[in-house]
C-alpha cells in the first residue's frame, strides 16, 4: 500500500484541475481512498488530494462507486430537483461574476444544505465551508431558493425492533463499538 500528496493548480485555460499528473500518480495503483482539501495560495485556487493507493492495477475510482463522486446520487429522490435548481443557480452566478462555479459553493455543500435546509443566514453558517463571506454575499438568494416545507418523500416502513445480542441491540452494541473501538480491531478513517 502507498500513500501519495498530489497537489493541483487551477488552470484557467482548463476552467479546472489538471488531471495529467493525477492520472500518472495512479497508473498501475488500484485507488483505495481519496481525501480531498481546496485551498487558495497567491489567489490561485488549489486542491491537494492524499491518495491512499494499493498495489494492484484496479478499475478507475470513477467506476468504482458514482454515489461518492456525485452528492446527487446520495440525496433522497425528492431532494434532488432541489440540488439541481442549487446548482443551476450557483452556475449561473459564477458566470456572472467569472468565477470558477466552485469558488461559491462546491456540490457536496449544495447537497448538504438540500438535507438541513436551513431557515437562517446563521444555520446556513453551520454547514461546513459556508462562512461569513458567503453568507454575506449569496446567502439571502440561497434561502430564498429553498422551499418552506420538506419535499415529499416517499412513505417509508415503520422501523422494524433491532434484533438483541448479549442483553442489548445490536445497534447499540455497534455505535459503541464505533465510537470506543475494539481490541484487536483495526480502526480506519
Amino acid at each position: 500500500m502507498q500513500v501519495r500528496v498530489l497537489t493541483l493548480r487551477y488552470s484557467d485555460g482548463l476552467q479546472g484541475f489538471p488531471e495529467e499528473a493525477l492520472r500518472a500518480a495512479i497508473a498501475g495503483h488500484e485507488v483505495l481512498e481519496v481525501r480531498e482539501h481546496f485551498f487558495v495560495h497567491g489567489a490561485v485556487p488549489h486542491l491537494a488530494l492524499v491518495l491512499l493507493l494499493g498495489n494492484g492495477a484496479g478499475a478507475p475510482r470513477a467506476s468504482q462507486n458514482r454515489s461518492e463522486e456525485n452528492p446527487e446520487l446520495q440525496l433522497a429522490e425528492a431532494l434532488r430537483p432541489l440540488y439541481r435548481s442549487l446548482r443551476e443557480w450557483r452556475n449561473e452566478e459564477a458566470k456572472k461574476v467569472g468565477i470558477p462555479s466552485y469558488s461559491i459553493l462546491r456540490n457536496v455543500q449544495l447537497a448538504e444544505i438540500c438535507r438541513r435546509l436551513p431557515r437562517s443566514l446563521a444555520a446556513l453558517r453551520e454547514i461546513e465551508g459556508v462562512g461569513e463571506a458567503t453568507c454575506t454575499r449569496y446567502g439571502a438568494a440561497i434561502l430564498a431558493l429553498l422551499p418552506t416545507e420538506a419535499p415529499e418523500a416517499p412513505p417509508t416502513p415503520p422501523p422494524q425492533p433491532s434484533p438483541t445480542f448479549g442483553g442489548g441491540s445490536v445497534g447499540a452494541r455497534s455505535a459503541l463499538n464505533e465510537g470506543a473501538g475494539v481490541a484487536g480491531e483495526e480502526r480506519s478513517s
